[in-house]
């Protein structure tokens, strides 16, 4: 139930991807705009909101808390479709990004208070795995229902694009009647906000390089699945020519296959690793095959070969991504879980959800190109962020060992 919820948040939060061809010719939205709606609108209030909702962690109503958060995000999918001036636009998205704000860490945490350590890992990638269903169906249903209104109603030009978003709130009082139906589960008493903030500061002050790394690391592996994410559609409808359903239901397909795939490899590896595969081993390996796919995108011969080069590129971020969420916990004390996963969140979410898209869409006007310069600033952004996450990794890999090694002591 709680995957349910992460994938009907990515189904929201990624549909200025499946309709940005639409709002830029509608609106005259610059890839500039386009990127700050998918990354630092969305990200706003996301962060604060992340932060400031630490102390509901200690509620004993957390599942009607969970149907709160979803209630707010689907008001902002409903303002977002009857806005008509930008900035109207990026407080719907703020809205969006408020709601969402304190889901994600408030079902980690049951997640990781719940699940057997043995299995932790891959409790928390089929949670994660929500989020890959919910970025592939926000394009192949976002796709199709943008198709069948062109079907449908062919006249009603570029509404098209607030229609959809009504149509895809919708789903979500489902899910708010299912939470609010649930049984509380027993809450651990947690420490007082001080104490747990005073060991959070404690564990930072001890090894401060190593998580700085981890969190460097981190946040690269989610800037490069964000910014695929966000821009895949549009390289395909710019430059192989695909309209934007078609490009939409094409990507949308090939991440429904593949990132899955990866976050489950991903946490199978971390729940069996063995002494010698960390972690940031894993981060490394996937980062490096970043580099590669991304440079064949801009010459792709074909919109199949361009997609499933996008596809593997955003695996290969999931895949570093889990990686580091899985293997988090173990650096930390049970008590420290919760503020660990909120602050790491909040880090990934600044550097990697909010400069992702917003960069490659500067890097895109900047180049000058038009829409052949798009994946040439996909690439370029990736590229340096999978360059700094290898680094990352491989400065914070002995230090993760050492901490883990403590932890369990």
């Amino acid at each position: 139930m709680l995957a349910l919820g992460h994938c009907m948040a990515f189904v929201d939060r990624n549909l200025p991807a499946v309709a940005a061809p639409l709002l830029k010719a509608d609106l005259g939205l610059s890839d500039t705009q386009l990127g700050l709606l998918d990354g630092p609108a969305f990200v706003l209030l996301y962060v604060a909101g992340m932060l400031a909702s630490w102390p509901l962690a200690r509620s004993r109503h957390r599942f009607r808390l969970l149907a709160g958060c979803i209630a707010t995000w689907a008001a902002g999918m409903v303002m977002f479709a009857f806005g008509h001036a930008f900035m109207v636009l990026v407080v719907a998205r703020a809205l969006v990004g408020l709601g969402q704000a304190a889901y994600v860490p408030l079902a980690l945490s049951l997640i990781v208070e719940y699940a057997a350590t043995a299995w932790r890992a891959r409790s928390i990638a089929i949670f994660t795995a929500g989020a890959a269903v919910g970025r592939s169906l926000s394009l192949l249903l976002g796709g199709l229902t943008l198709a069948l209104f062109a079907r449908w109603m062919p006249g009603s030009g570029f509404a098209h694009w607030r229609l959809l978003f009504l149509v895809m709130a919708a789903p979500n009082l489902f899910l708010i009647v299912m939470l609010l139906r649930r049984a509380e589960l027993p809450h651990t008493p947690l420490p007082s906000p001080r104490e747990v903030f005073r060991q959070m500061l404690a564990a930072f002050r001890e090894r401060p390089g190593v998580m700085c790394a981890y969190l460097c690391g981190a946040g690269a592996s989610v800037l490069v699945v964000q910014a695929v994410g966000a821009w895949a559609p549009s390289v395909l409808h710019r430059e192989q020519g695909l309209a934007p359903a078609v490009a939409a239901l094409m990507f949308g397909t090939s991440l429904l296959v593949v990132s899955p795939l990866g976050y489950f490899i991903a946490g199978t590896l971390v729940d069996k690793r063995k002494k010698t595969l960390s972690p940031m081993v894993i981060v490394m390996c996937a980062m490096l095959l970043v580099v590669p796919l991304l440079d064949l995108t801009p010459r792709a011969s074909s919109a199949a070969m361009a997609c499933g080069l996008l596809a593997l590129t955003s695996m290969m971020g999931g895949i570093a991504a889990l990686a580091t969420l899985a293997g988090l916990p173990s650096m930390l004390r049970a008590p420290l879980h919760d503020a660990g996963l909120r602050i790491f969140l909040a880090f990934t979410t600044m550097t990697g959800v909010a400069l992702g898209p917003f960069m490659t869409g500067v890097v895109s006007d900047g180049l000058g190109m038009g829409g052949h310069g798009l994946s040439s600033a996909l690439r370029s952004v990736c590229v340096c962020a999978a360059i700094v996450g290898m680094t990352a990794a491989l400065l914070a890999r002995t230090g993760w060992y050492r901490a883990a090694i403590e932890t369990t002591s």
